[in-house]
């Protein structure tokens, strides 16, 4: 199946003079809150999309592609069950929406709509719910990643250097996790003013820490400058990771706020270690 909808070459969007079926008809209650909720899951996707075909980053893009499209295609039963069949149906009656069979959708603080029950078209219902899922998985891993990143702090203070390494590679190993989800932000502006790849942060946490590593095993005085240097480059590129997951968890109402202050303070905390502080 190709429509510019499926393919994000177009948003979809609905009024209610374009729905036909009583969950969005004029008189029916709550009906605008049905279609706003719609149109929500058709932003969605549309804007994911543009993202991923944004991404410098191919094998990311792929693994970011394959997540929404899988979350796109949940459904099953007759009718119209998934999003994919629901810009189908759209796109063969040229905008217009008549399909009446609905489910409910249980909203909340932690959900992609955050109306406590929404009667809505059993696809988007369908597919809100697997984006749902998608960012409570995402919410797991921004734990992670606070927590990751208050060790890394102490590590630091402390002169742990074979901790900060550990830290590191769990750091490095939960982005990879993430990977699939950041359909939101699937490029971050680095501190040093380049454009860089989820990837391409990832590997320079590496390239840092392996140098610092291999100075200070061959002992090498010379040396230390240099590694200390890379380093401190490699725990700076850090706060860059939670440019992702905070672009990508926005999708979430009420965790934003939280987690931007989360950020901004885990920055000051690994910058005042990384100085010596």
């Amino acid at each position: 199946m190709s429509n510019p909808y499926w393919n994000g070459v177009q948003k979809a969007h609905l009024t209610q003079e374009q729905v036909t079926a009583a969950w969005g008809r004029r008189g029916t209650p709550h009906s605008l809150t049905a279609i706003a909720f719609v149109n929500r899951a058709f932003e969605i996707y549309y804007d994911a999309m543009q993202k991923i075909q944004e991404c410098p980053d191919q094998a990311q893009a792929t693994l970011m592609f394959k997540e929404l499209r899988d979350a796109a295609t949940e459904g099953w039963g007759f009718g119209i069950s998934d999003l994919e069949e629901a810009f189908e149906h759209l796109h063969a009656n040229r905008g217009r929406w008549t399909d009446g069979e609905t489910k409910n959708y249980y909203g909340g603080p932690n959900k992609v709509f955050h109306r406590a029950i929404v009667t809505a078209p059993v696809s988007i219902v369908n597919f809100m719910n697997a984006v749902d899922s998608r960012m409570s998985r995402l919410r797991t891993i921004v734990q992670n990643f606070d927590h990751q990143t208050r060790e890394l702090a102490r590590a630091q203070q402390a002169g742990d250097w074979d901790r900060v390494g550990k830290i590191l590679g769990e750091i490095k190993k939960w982005g990879e996790k993430a990977k699939p989800f950041l359909w939101f932000a699937p490029r971050a502006e680095a501190r040093v003013g380049m454009a860089t790849s989820f990837a391409g942060v990832l590997s320079q946490i590496h390239t840092g820490l392996t140098i610092y590593t291999r100075s200070r095993q061959a002992g090498f005085s010379e040396g230390m400058s240099t590694a200390i240097a890379a380093l401190r480059t490699a725990v700076g590129w850090v706060p860059v990771l939670g440019s992702f997951y905070g672009k990508a968890v926005e999708l979430i109402p009420g965790l934003t706020t939280w987690y931007r202050g989360l950020i901004e303070n885990r920055i000051r905390q690994i910058e005042r270690a990384s100085r010596g502080y």
